[in-house]
């Protein structure tokens, strides 16, 4: 708990002395330019208070709990490795439908599609019993005069719930820019929360399975989609939504251009960096999170193995240039293997959501490729 409530004292001094650093970068496509000023600091400080507020309030396991994790996950590597990225993501059959709701957040309606989550995973994953079948749940806002574009929209950690209507502007892109938006669920997320559960975890087999999961709930969404008369499909993810919408993109041919923002390639990875922070036991667990047996069962929802349907024209990377809670080298090298352009939000991670500049970016994406009309 000291090193934990240290991270909150040392909140101000990081930011500092991260933006310090970034500012003194030389400014080219590898190192993308910060400068150096209160709006600056104060996004890196909100990105930093936020990984450690994060790791004051979460339970962090004993050791030895994420060493069986580990050694579960060491069993059915070879069977994950071996199937592949394609092998463990089926497709999805028709979506099934388990009802449709008229919703209302304030003066926006839109309506909640929940359907039925039964992804056919690897028989080890089965076995450890993360297969089950589910009811998911999607979001939809649609115009009623005829075909439309469509944008769906995959948000990231700790969200899901209805304001997400709010945060990720569904409203704005559904009026204002004239598309229809589809905002799924992920699993443990929102609605579909449960006590003592969490998305991402400590649990790397957990972590590969749900991540699984929600690949195949996003692709049943899209597949859905196909039978609305689209105009076009666009997907967008965020954060943790980004890896899964980069996956989703690659596998579903109706893809027509994909967007990833402030993106979370590698959940691992980025877990284990937060954890060293936390003195010698969490070294050990970030340990743990990098092993070997960790990284190739990984390698099955690793979005930098394939490539996006959609051409390299119509993908894009949005990423903040000192961002604090995922990675700036994970959008480097995904804009290196997309070939693909790189918007940098000079800020941080949670700060793009408040950037003009970020919001003109995605809406000119979204209207440039989307063809979307008012």
């Amino acid at each position: 708990m000291r090193e934990r409530l240290s991270l909150l004292a040392n909140v101000i001094p990081r930011s500092v002395a991260s933006s310090v650093r970034a500012s003194k970068r030389s400014g080219s496509a590898a190192n993308p330019p910060f400068r150096l000023g209160p709006r600056q600091v104060c996004e890196t400080t909100l990105d930093e208070f936020f990984v450690a507020a994060s790791a004051l309030v979460r339970a962090v396991p004993d050791p030895a709990a994420v060493e069986a994790a580990v050694a579960k996950c060491g069993r059915a590597t070879e069977e994950l490795v071996a199937l592949g990225v394609a092998g463990c993501n089926p497709a999805p059959g028709n979506l099934q439908t388990v009802k449709v709701t008229p919703r209302r957040l304030g003066t926006t309606q839109f309506e909640r599609l929940d359907y039925v989550s039964a992804p056919d995973l690897p028989p080890s994953l089965r076995a450890a019993g993360l297969a089950g079948w589910e009811v998911a749940s999607v979001r939809t806002m649609r115009h009623l005069d005829g075909p439309r574009p469509w944008v769906v929209w995959i948000h990231g950690a700790g969200q899901g719930r209805s304001d997400d209507l709010i945060s990720l502007r569904a409203r704005h892109i559904h009026e204002d820019l004239g598309l229809n938006v589809a905002l799924p669920v992920l699993p443990l997320h929102g609605l579909r929360r449960r006590k003592g559960q969490l998305f991402p975890s400590f649990d790397p087999l957990v972590n590969i399975a749900t991540t699984l999961r929600a690949v195949y709930e996003v692709r049943s969404v899209i597949e859905w989609v196909t039978h609305q008369q689209p105009e076009s499909i666009a997907m967008v993810g965020l954060s943790l939504g980004a890896p899964i919408a980069a996956l989703a993109s690659q596998l579903e041919p109706a893809i027509d251009a994909v967007g990833v923002v402030v993106p979370m390639l590698d959940l691992h990875g980025t877990l284990a960096h937060h954890l060293e922070r936390g003195g010698a036991s969490g070294r050990r667990l970030a340990a743990l999170l990098r092993s070997d047996v960790v990284r190739r069962a990984s390698s099955v929802v690793d979005p930098m193995v394939l490539q996006p349907r959609a051409t390299p024209r119509r993908r894009v990377v949005l990423a903040a240039s000192n961002d604090r809670v995922t990675s700036v080298r994970a959008a480097q090298q995904l804009q290196e293997r997309w070939r693909c352009d790189v918007h940098w939000h000079e800020g941080g991670h949670i700060g793009h959501l408040m950037s003009s500049d970020a919001r003109s970016f995605i809406d000119g994406f979204l209207s440039n490729e989307l063809g979307v009309r008012s």
